[in-house]
C-alpha cells in the first residue's frame, strides 16, 4: 500500500512521515493512494481504503457518500497542546481579573481586591477526547476538580466521575468546557433547557458554534451579565452579523495555531495510518454522523 498526502509539506517533513508509516509516502493534490492522509479534501477511488484527517475534528470535510468500505479516522489528540494552552490563557485573566486591575492602575489606582482562584472549583468536561483529556491534566495540576461527559468513558485518574448526560452533568461545574465533535448528535445539544442547569459562571467553548443553540445563549449572557462565555469559535465565521455581549470573551478559530503544532499533527496522522495497517483501528468515525 502507499499513502498520499494531499497538502504541501516540506521535503523534511515528508521524510519523516516515510520513516513512520514504513510505506511510500508522497505529495500528490488528487489523492490516488491507498491510503489518504487529508486536510480539507479528500478523493475516493477505487484503491482508496482509508482516509486520515490531520484534525481532530471532521466539520471541514464533506463526507457524503463514502462508502463504508472505506475507513474514515479523525486525530485524536492533534493541536491538543496548543487549544489546552489557549483555553487556559482565556481563563485565567478572568479568574484573576487581570484586564480589570490593569485599567485601574493605569489610572493610578492602586487598590488590591479579592480575586477567584481555579484550586478547589470543578471543571465539567463535555467531550472527553484527546483535547479534553489533555486540558484535565492541566486542571489536575491547578488543584481543580475533573468531571466529564463523554459516550466512551476510560479509566482515567484525573477523572473524579463520568456522567451518562449533560443535564446530569450542568449542575455540578462551576467552569463548563465544551470539546464535543461537532456532529449530527451533537448539534444544538446545550439549549435554554440545560443552561438553566449550570450551576457556574464561565463557558468555554474550543468545539463547533452550533453545539450550543445561538438564540438561547445570547438570551442567556443578556439575562445574566455575571456569567462569560469564552469561545474560539463563532456561528458563520469570520463573519460576525450579531453583536457580541460584554460578557462574551472570543477568539477568531486561533486556539490550534501554534508554531509546529501543524508538523505534530501530521505525525500523529501518520502514525494513526501506521496502526491502521498493522492492524490497530482507532479513531474511526462514521461518516453518517456528520452528514443529513
Amino acid at each position: 500500500m502507499d499513502i498520499a498526502l494531499t497538502f504541501a509539506v516540506s521535503d523534511e517533513l515528508l521524510r519523516k512521515c516515510q520513516e513512520i508509516t514504513m510505506m511510500k509516502t508522497y505529495i500528490n493534490s488528487a489523492g490516488e493512494g491507498d491510503i489518504e492522509i487529508v486536510a480539507n479534501r479528500y478523493f475516493i477511488t477505487p484503491r482508496t481504503k482509508m482516509i486520515q484527517c490531520i484534525y481532530g475534528s471532521l466539520e471541514n470535510l464533506d463526507l457524503r457518500g463514502i462508502s463504508e468500505s472505506v475507513k474514515v479516522c479523525k486525530n485524536a489528540g492533534a493541536f491538543a497542546d496548543s487549544v489546552s494552552e489557549h483555553v487556559f490563557a482565556m481563563l485565567l485573566p478572568l479568574i484573576r481579573k487581570i484586564s480589570y486591575y490593569n485599567s485601574r492602575t493605569h489610572r493610578k489606582i492602586f487598590k488590591k481586591e479579592t480575586v477567584e482562584t481555579l484550586q478547589g472549583k470543578t471543571i465539567g468536561i463535555l467531550g472527553y477526547g484527546g483535547v479534553g483529556s489533555r486540558i484535565a491534566s492541566i486542571a489536575k495540576d491547578f488543584g481543580m476538580n475533573i468531571v466529564a461527559y463523554t459516550r466512551s468513558p476510560k479509566d482515567d485518574p484525573n477523572v473524579s466521575q463520568y456522567y451518562q448526560s449533560v443535564s446530569k452533568l450542568l449542575p455540578e461545574c462551576d467552569i463548563l468546557l465544551i470539546s464535543l465533535p461537532p456532529t449530527k448528535r451533537t448539534y444544538n445539544i446545550i439549549k435554554s433547557d440545560q443552561l438553566s442547569l449550570f450551576s457556574g459562571n464561565i463557558i468555554i467553548n474550543i468545539s463547533a458554534p452550533d453545539v450550543i443553540k445561538k438564540e438561547d445563549l445570547l438570551w442567556y449572557l443578556k439575562r445574566f451579565p455575571e456569567k462569560y462565555y469564552l469561545t474560539d469559535v463563532w456561528w458563520g465565521e469570520p463573519l460576525i452579523n450579531e453583536s457580541i455581549p460584554e460578557n462574551c470573551v472570543l477568539t477568531p478559530h486561533m486556539a490550534g495555531d501554534a508554531p509546529g503544532e501543524f508538523e505534530k499533527a501530521v505525525l500523529l496522522a501518520c502514525h494513526s495510518v501506521r496502526n491502521y495497517v498493522d492492524g490497530i483501528t482507532e479513531n474511526i468515525v462514521d461518516p453518517r454522523e456528520y452528514t443529513d
